[in-house]
């Protein structure tokens, strides 16, 4: 029992000791390891036992986030794909032990679709071996509507399959396709998206004169809905035929500055005026200039080709014009004497070169494109004849090719909910940003701040919300000034991205498992990691250690500088203090 004066005097050197080690602040090192948290991701193939085992592994050895922030040291992404969102910084990737049961490798789809046409969709499976043929039930939903199905045969003793689907889009913007499979009685799914364009190609038709080449062209075109043409055909002097709102002539730029591709008939008949317009509109506008030409001569063939001879070819008989399996025939032909530089062929070319009929040939960020078939449009009604077929092609994808005032791109489609998206705008004019506003799933509209990223480029970090679905990206020209309101709609751009959660519920996103071992080795060492086998698992902390820098650092430790030394310090005093009220004393 210790009698009352001795814990009084033990309490008091204890305070004592610790005011003067308060005023000498002592100093010591302490060996700490380093490593800062790491959080647990997952992609497609992970389960929740997977998922468990690898958090299992790191504990007691790594600090484990339970959220995604800049703060975390690395990344765990447990799962045999590429994870949808794929942020830099250190990144292992920890494989499932491979299954018995059956999985869609890949879903191969176009980027891009036009609206109206059927895309090709491919799946390829791996399948468990068996001993006989087996045939799979397969389907493809688009959004989540079924548009076809097939069955493909799986020979005996093989472990690969794949089968083939058509898709019809009916509406433009992203577009989720989801495949599933049937094998043996087990069923595997997996999801893609592709997007699906509607643009109208905007086309000025100008007859300078009266040409049969231009009219069959035209009506070609007219028939097609994804060209918006405007006409204007000069009958004689003075008198022209106008269909839309045509301008009154080729010298203004600025008149020509709202179309995607200008469709010349006669070229041969503008002057020098039209020549100097025509160019400035293919190194500014950066459009296409498709030139029907009659006959020789002129400033606009030789100006917009740099070919500065020209001849005409009548021959006795029909020569054939191949494009793409198709055939048309021509007898007479406007070709140049020298083959300009940069030009390529788009048919098929005549024995004699340079003889193509119709060629192109780059002008500063524009196109012309030279038809030298004059007479091709005799045998359009031919059967079998590509004469349309061919002009829609041309004219169709050297207008997609044309740059409009706005042009909106995603970095990623497919987006988990609560992450970030990365937008990137393009604008023609490139001292005026554009107005960006974003639609999230929600439906909520906000607008969005970009930030220059070079010449006419603009960038945008957008995050996309919790509520899963399709979110869009929109973006118009600015016109400060007296003409904010007269800025044409068709100039806006859209783009679409979906907004998923992963996992392995039903309805969630969940993409091929089909990444092979290069493909997920270099993911992972591109960002600073490894691959690691689920059954390698407990080899995981000491290659993050070692990857983070696991040697122990000697810290400095200054006890005295942390206020909770007064806790002690007040005991101390306290029981010394209460001990001496306790028998009397002072």
């Amino acid at each position: 029992m210790i009698s009352p004066q001795i814990l009084e005097r033990l309490c008091r050197a204890g305070a004592v000791l610790i005011a003067v080690a308060a005023l000498v602040d002592p100093v010591w090192s302490v060996s700490r390891n380093t490593a800062g948290p790491v959080v647990i991701a997952t992609s497609s193939g992970a389960s929740a036992e997977d998922v468990a085992a690898v958090a299992a592994a790191l504990d007691g050895h790594v600090p484990v986030s339970e959220t995604d922030s800049p703060l975390v040291a690395a990344r765990i992404v447990v799962g045999a794909s590429v994870p949808v969102e794929s942020p830099e910084g250190l990144t292992f990737m920890v494989t499932p032990n491979p299954t018995a049961g059956p999985a869609i490798t890949a879903v191969d789809v176009a980027a891009d679709i036009p609206l109206g046409t059927t895309a090709p969709v491919a799946a390829r499976l791996a399948v468990p071996a068996a001993q006989g043929a087996r045939t799979l039930s397969m389907t493809l939903q688009a959004d989540g509507v079924v548009v076809d199905s097939a069955s493909p045969e799986v020979p005996a003793g093989s472990t690969e399959a794949a089968a083939a689907f058509a898709f019809v889009p009916v509406r433009a913007g992203i577009v989720r396709l989801h495949v599933t499979a049937e094998v043996d009685g087990r069923t595997t799914s997996a999801d893609a998206v592709t997007h699906v364009v509607e643009r109208t190609v905007r086309v000025l038709m100008y007859e300078a004169r009266p040409s049969w080449a231009a009219t069959f062209v035209r009506r070609a075109l007219e028939a097609d809905p994804r060209f918006d043409v405007v006409v204007r055909s000069m009958t004689s002097r003075g008198v022209a035929v106008e269909a839309g709102a045509p301008p009154a002539s080729l010298e203004r730029v600025a008149a020509l500055d709202g179309f995607d591709v200008l469709v010349l008939g006669s070229p041969e008949a503008l002057g020098v005026a039209e020549a100097a317009a025509l160019e400035r509109y293919l190194r500014e506008r950066e459009g296409a200039v498709v030139l029907l030409p009659s006959a020789t001569g002129g400033p606009v063939l030789s100006r917009l080709t740099g070919v500065a001879a020209w001849s005409t070819d009548r021959r006795p008989e029909l020569e054939p014009l191949t494009w793409v399996g198709r055939a048309w025939t021509a007898s007479e032909f406007v070709f140049p004497s020298t083959w300009p530089a940069g030009a390529e062929p788009l048919t098929s070319c005549l024995p004699t070169a340079p003889r193509c009929a119709v060629w192109r040939v780059p002008v500063g960020g524009g196109r012309v494109i030279v038809g030298g078939a004059v007479d091709a449009w005799r045998t359009r009604a031919a059967e079998q004849s590509g004469f349309a077929a061919f002009w829609r092609a041309v004219v169709g994808d050297e207008g997609l090719a044309s740059p409009r005032p706005v042009a909106v791109a995603l970095e990623s489609r497919v987006v988990e909910a609560g992450a970030v998206a990365r937008v990137r705008v393009q604008a023609r004019d490139a001292g005026v940003p554009p107005v960006v506003e974003w639609q999230g799933a929600d439906g909520v509209v906000s607008p969005v701040r970009v930030w220059p990223a070079g010449a006419g480029q603009f960038v945008a970090d957008v995050r996309v919300g919790t509520v899963p679905g399709r979110a869009r990206v929109h973006a118009r020209p600015d016109s400060p000034g007296p003409d904010v309101n007269d800025t044409d709609a068709s100039d806006d751009a859209v783009a679409e991205l979906l907004i998923v959660e992963s996992g392995s519920a039903p309805g969630q996103w969940a993409p091929p498992v089909g990444a092979s071992a290069p493909v997920l080795s270099a993911f992972a060492s591109s960002r600073g990691g490894t691959v690691i086998p689920m059954s390698d698992v407990a080899s995981l902390p000491s290659r993050v250690l070692a990857a983070l820098g696991p040697s122990p650092v000697d810290q400095p430790v200054r006890p005295m500088q942390s206020p909770w030394w007064i806790v002690p310090f007040a005991g101390l005093v306290s029981v010394e203090w209460w001990s001496r009220r306790r028998r009397g004393a002072r």
